[in-house]
């Protein structure tokens, strides 16, 4: 990459123009979606405002760059991935309902309902206006969005930083292949280049992937017709005779099948093998030969219960503690197997800071390190002085934390295209302290390194499609503070209608309750987490992901141990989709069409299906919207 023979802007004033007003659009539109069922617009969004602003600035005689088409793609799809979790006034909203909510009330700390124990730079005090007002412009709610902001800036600034270091660690000196970049990178070629050979795979591919979305999404979510149920296939009916408790299926949502197109083969087959591991045998074995080791698994398990329900309590009462161990175990055998690498950014970023051939123009290390420490310090300062957690524990997360989980992740990204998450890794923090509060478990430091993956993901796309890396930063800027003003005033419209949760907002209704449920067990410390399996688990994930490594170096067998990482946590619907999807492209497909042919068209085919499918849904969701809201007009 690093020996490409130039670098392009991308972010001009068309692009910018384009990407505001998609998200203009898109914004209100992925926050309602969520609201009312839970997805967001994402890729289908990015798909249609990066082909009409390629057609609309064909027609007027003036084609967008490649490196234009590329920010407005990129951006959008930062934008359109945005939903009410995202956008940190939500949860100032959630914190109000969390303290009326009466099932909270049951729950205490020291005898004390938890409702009592929120203070009023959380949600506003019981007595407030604000509470039947219903708007995020009162008085009593500067205090919780001035805390939520800090955090949010905080948050932002490291991000920027450890995003910035990773891309060039991963993509200068180590050069990782980040499968899924190429499918970004040979859409936007393929829109501005429209090369005859690859437009004829791309037109193919996305006419077969609006035909399957019209059967998946369109017939089912509009015309109340289902042929194929979404989000998958479920088969533990018919297996749960013989393997009680195991989790099967197929998925049947186009994106893990599209991706699986351009993962490498070692790497899907460490995935359905380490989803296999845990969802499949995994929760069979350990309710058939070890019920007495996770006692509330074998009485909660009940015949009958399919993949979510499986996958929910299997989640809290059997892999909560070991998914944690084996991100850690990942993190640490990353930083060991990368730290020449990791050791060269620094120094090349130390040593070529002016030199914008050899470093893309990113800032020096000194800028970098001082945006990543102000960011993970100031945040554990401030959590200490609100919250009176010990400084130290937060300070290991947010500086010590951040640096492994980020690592571990990026690469893990780089070589299956699939992320890894530690969603309860603070609430594990303070599980095992002595901190007795309600504030310290549901606000955190910032924990940097969250979304510099899915970021590095997108820089190896700039670097294929030779865009300025700064360009991308600044345009990841844009995105983020355009998301996060038009969230405040969609929320706040939203609000303004209904009240939320409410019928108005479905998912809501459900979600809330189970969040403000686990919440009170985690904060109750109802949630058992046994430390013993914890530091097992790191044991047993380090040695698995260094077999795995050492059997693909040495015995070239494909085997990779970061997708085995990815498959303990995707369920195994979608590591088989996956894995089915890479056997077809890197066994079948690549015979058919020969290997190096295959090898650059199999990104056009999968950028086109999920252009068609993103289109569909799109579609889809514009009559769904049209449908819901025709009710809410007063006549």
């Amino acid at each position: 990459m690093s020996s490409s023979p130039s670098f392009k802007g991308g972010l001009t004033w068309r692009s910018v123009l384009v990407l505001l007003m998609g998200a203009a659009i898109v914004v209100p539109a992925s926050i309602y979606l969520s609201m009312l069922a839970g997805g967001t617009l994402a890729a289908s969004a990015a798909f249609i405002i990066a082909i009409l602003a390629s057609q609309l600035a064909l027609i007027f005689g003036e084609p967008l760059s490649k490196q234009e088409l590329f920010i407005v793609y990129e951006a959008s799809s930062l934008i359109a991935a945005a939903n009410a979790a995202g956008i940190g006034f939500y949860w100032v909203i959630f914190r109000m309902f969390y303290v009326k909510n009466p099932i909270t009330w049951a729950y205490t700390i020291d005898g004390t309902p938890i409702p009592l124990r929120v203070p009023d730079w959380l949600a506003p005090p019981l007595g407030s206006s604000a509470y039947f007002e219903r708007t995020l412009f009162h008085l009593d709610l500067v205090k919780p969005i001035s805390v939520y902001l800090a955090f949010t800036a905080l948050y932002l600034v490291a991000e920027l930083a450890m995003f910035m270091l990773l891309s060039f660690t991963f993509l200068e000196v180590e050069r990782l292949p980040f499968p899924f970049s190429r499918i970004d990178a040979m859409l936007v070629d393929t829109l501005a280049e429209r090369r005859p050979d690859r437009v004829k795979f791309f037109v193919a591919a996305l006419t077969a992937g609006a035909i399957y979305a019209v059967f998946v999404v369109a017939l089912p979510y509009v015309g109340g017709i289902t042929f194929i149920p979404l989000p998958w296939i479920d088969i533990t009916p018919i297996t749960e005779p013989y393997m009680p408790g195991a989790l099967l299926g197929i998925a049947t949502d186009l994106t893990p099948w599209a991706g699986g197109f351009v993962v490498p083969l070692e790497a899907a087959v460490g995935m359905i093998l380490g989803s296999l591991a845990t969802w499949g045998l995994g929760n069979w074995l350990v309710l058939e030969l070890a019920p007495s080791a996770f006692p509330e698994w074998a009485s909660e398990y009940g015949r009958g219960m399919g993949i979510a329900l499986i996958w929910q309590r299997s989640m809290f009462r059997v892999w909560f503690a070991p998914q944690i161990g084996f991100a850690l175990a990942l993190a640490l055998v990353m930083v060991i197997r990368f730290r020449k690498s990791i050791a060269k950014a620094f120094a090349a970023l130390v040593r070529a800071v002016r030199v914008p051939a050899e470093s893309r123009g990113y800032p020096p290390m000194s800028v970098l390190l001082s945006m990543y420490f102000v960011g993970t310090f100031a945040s554990s300062v401030i959590h200490c002085f609100l919250t009176g957690f010990p400084l130290w524990i937060s300070l290991l997360y947010s500086i010590g934390l951040s640096f492994l989980i980020g690592v571990a992740s990026t690469a893990a990204v780089g070589e299956t295209g699939f992320s890894i998450s530690l969603p309860y890794l603070w609430h594990t923090l303070v599980y095992f302290s002595d901190y007795r509060d309600y504030p310290g478990w549901v606000i955190m430091p910032v924990l940097a390194g969250t979304q510099s993956p899915g970021l590095t993901n997108i820089m190896s796309a700039a670097y294929l499609t030779q865009t300025k890396p700064m360009d991308l930063v600044k345009a990841a800027i844009i995105a983020f503070v355009v998301t996060q003003l038009l969230g405040l005033l969609s929320l706040d419209l939203f609000w303004r209608i209904a009240p939320i949760p409410s019928s108005v907002y479905p998912f809501t209704l459900f979600d809330w309750a189970r969040i403000a449920i686990g919440d009170s067990l985690l904060v109750t410390r109802s949630v058992r987490i046994d430390p013993y399996v914890l530091l097992s688990s790191i044991g047993i994930g380090a040695a698995a992901i260094s077999f795995f490594e050492a059997a693909r170096i040495y015995l070239r067998v494909p085997l990779s141990g970061p997708g085995f990482v990815v498959g303990a946590m995707t369920l195994t619907p979608y590591a088989t989709s996956v894995f089915i999807s890479s056997v077809i492209s890197n066994l079948a497909f690549a015979r058919v069409f020969g290997k190096e042919r295959w090898g650059e068209m199999r990104p056009v085919v999968a950028a086109g299906l999920m252009a068609g499918y993103g289109i569909v849904i799109g579609i889809s969701i514009a009559g769904l919207f049209i449908a819901k809201s025709s009710w809410l007009w007063p006549w």
